[in-house]
C-alpha cells in the first residue's frame, strides 16, 4: 500500500491522505462475475472491519459525531445489501461464502473480521494492503461526512433526486469527467479517443471558461454527453458572483450539445450546493450528479496502477456507481485502459450516458 498527503475532493489544499492500492496482491483475476464477487465480498469484509473502528482510532479528531452517526447507519445498510449481492455466485468451496447471509450489521461485522483472519496464506499479501487502504479511506468518508452538516458533501444526498450512483444496477458503472476541455489537441482529446476506441459514452461535466478559452468543440464531443460544470470551477456556495453566472452558462452549454442531446445534468465543484440551487435547477429540468466512486487522479502520485488499483477496489467495494475522473490530467488516460481490461469477461456492464 502507497500513500501519500493529498486533499479529498471538498478540500481545495493538500491536507489529508487518500487511500492508494496497486491490487498487485490479490490472487486471482476479477474479470468473470464470479471473481467480480469474490473480490468484492472480501473488500467488503475489509471496508466493515474499517468502517468498525471508533472515528479517533482512524484520525479523525473533534468529529461531528451526529453526521458521521447518520453517515455509517446509512453505509452499514449499503454493505450488508453489497455482501448479500456478492454471494450470488457463491458455491462450494469458494472462499468467504458464509452458510447464510448475514442479516444484520453486528453479524456481518463479527463474521468480517473471523472470515479475513481464517483466509489461507495466499492471501496474505492482500490482507495487509487491504486493512491499509480500507482503514484510509474509511478516514476520507468520514471527514467528508463531517462536512454534511456544515457545507454539502458529495457523499451524502442534499435533496431528492441527486444522482450518486447508488441506484445503477448491480454491477454498472458509469464513467464521468470534470473540468475539461483542454486546448485543441490536449487531454480532453486523447480522453475522448480513448472513450470511442473502447466504445464508451461518458458524461463530461465542462467549465464554461474553458470552453471560452477552447473556442471552439465541433464535433468533440460527438457521441458522449455534456454536462455543466459551472462557469468558472468554484464553489457555488461560497461564491455568489459563480453561483448567478451558473444559468448563463447553462443556457450557452444547451446550444453547445452533440446532435440530438440536450442539458440534463450539473456537478457542482466540491460537491458544494444548496436545496435552492438543486431546486432551480429542477424547475429547469436539469439534475445534480455527483459521484461514489472517486478516483482521486487530479492529485495522484505518478503511478496510473495506483489510480487503477483505487477505481476498481471501489468499484468491487460499491459494485454500482458514478466513476470520476478528470479530463485534464494523464492519470485518468492512463488507468482507463488498465480498469477495462481488468473487468474484460463480462464482470460489469459501462453504462451508457445517452441511455440515462
Amino acid at each position: 500500500m502507497v500513500a501519500v498527503l493529498c486533499s479529498a475532493a471538498a478540500w481545495a489544499a493538500p491536507k489529508y491522505p487518500a487511500a492508494w492500492t496497486h491490487r498487485q496482491a490479490w490472487p486471482h483475476p476479477v474479470g468473470s462475475a464470479t471473481e467480480f464477487d469474490l473480490a468484492s465480498r472480501a473488500e467488503t469484509l475489509a471496508f466493515v472491519e474499517a468502517l468498525s473502528a471508533p472515528p479517533e482510532d482512524l484520525g479523525v479528531k473533534h468529529p461531528d459525531l451526529a453526521a458521521t452517526a447518520r453517515w455509517r447507519v446509512v453505509k452499514q445498510g449499503v454493505l450488508l445489501e453489497n455482501f448479500r449481492r456478492a454471494m450470488g455466485t457463491c458455491s462450494a468451496g469458494l472462499p468467504l461464502c458464509p452458510a447464510r447471509a448475514p442479516e444484520a450489521w453486528s453479524e456481518l461485522s463479527t463474521y468480517a473480521h473471523a472470515a479475513l483472519e481464517a483466509l489461507p496464506p495466499a492471501y496474505a499479501a492482500w490482507r495487509t494492503e487491504a486493512r491499509a487502504f480500507h482503514l484510509g479511506y474509511a478516514r476520507e468518508l468520514l471527514r467528508l461526512a463531517m462536512l454534511s452538516g456544515r457545507t454539502s458533501s458529495e457523499i451524502v444526498p442534499l435533496a431528492p433526486g441527486e444522482v450518486l450512483g447508488d441506484t445503477l444496477p448491480d454491477r454498472t458503472f458509469l464513467l464521468t469527467f470534470d473540468d475539461g476541455p483542454t486546448g485543441a489537441a490536449g487531454e480532453t482529446d486523447r480522453v475522448v479517443a480513448l472513450m470511442r476506441q473502447h466504445a464508451q459514452h461518458a458524461v463530461f461535466f465542462t467549465v464554461g471558461a474553458a470552453m471560452h478559452a477552447r473556442r471552439s468543440i465541433a464535433g468533440l464531443y460527438d457521441g458522449q454527453c455534456l454536462g455543466s460544470h459551472g462557469m468558472e470551477h468554484e464553489s457555488h456556495v461560497t461564491s455568489a458572483a459563480t453561483a448567478s453566472a451558473l444559468p448563463t452558462w447553462n443556457r450557452e452549454l444547451e446550444t453547445l450539445q452533440p446532435p440530438g442531446a440536450h442539458l440534463r445534468w450539473f456537478r457542482p465543484p466540491y460537491g458544494q450546493r444548496t436545496t435552492a440551487q438543486v431546486a432551480q435547477l429542477a424547475a429547469e429540468d436539469i439534475g445534480v450528479m455527483l459521484w461514489n466512486i472517486d478516483s482521486q487522479d487530479w492529485q495522484a502520485p505518478r503511478d496510473a496502477s495506483l489510480v487503477s488499483g483505487r477505481v476498481l477496489t471501489l468499484m468491487l467495494l460499491w459494485r454500482h456507481g458514478v466513476v470520476l475522473f478528470h479530463d485534464v490530467h494523464p492519470a485518468a488516460r492512463e488507468a482507463l485502459p488498465r480498469v477495462f481490461e481488468a473487468v474484460e469477461g463480462g464482470a460489469v456492464t459501462w453504462a451508457d450516458c445517452r441511455d440515462l
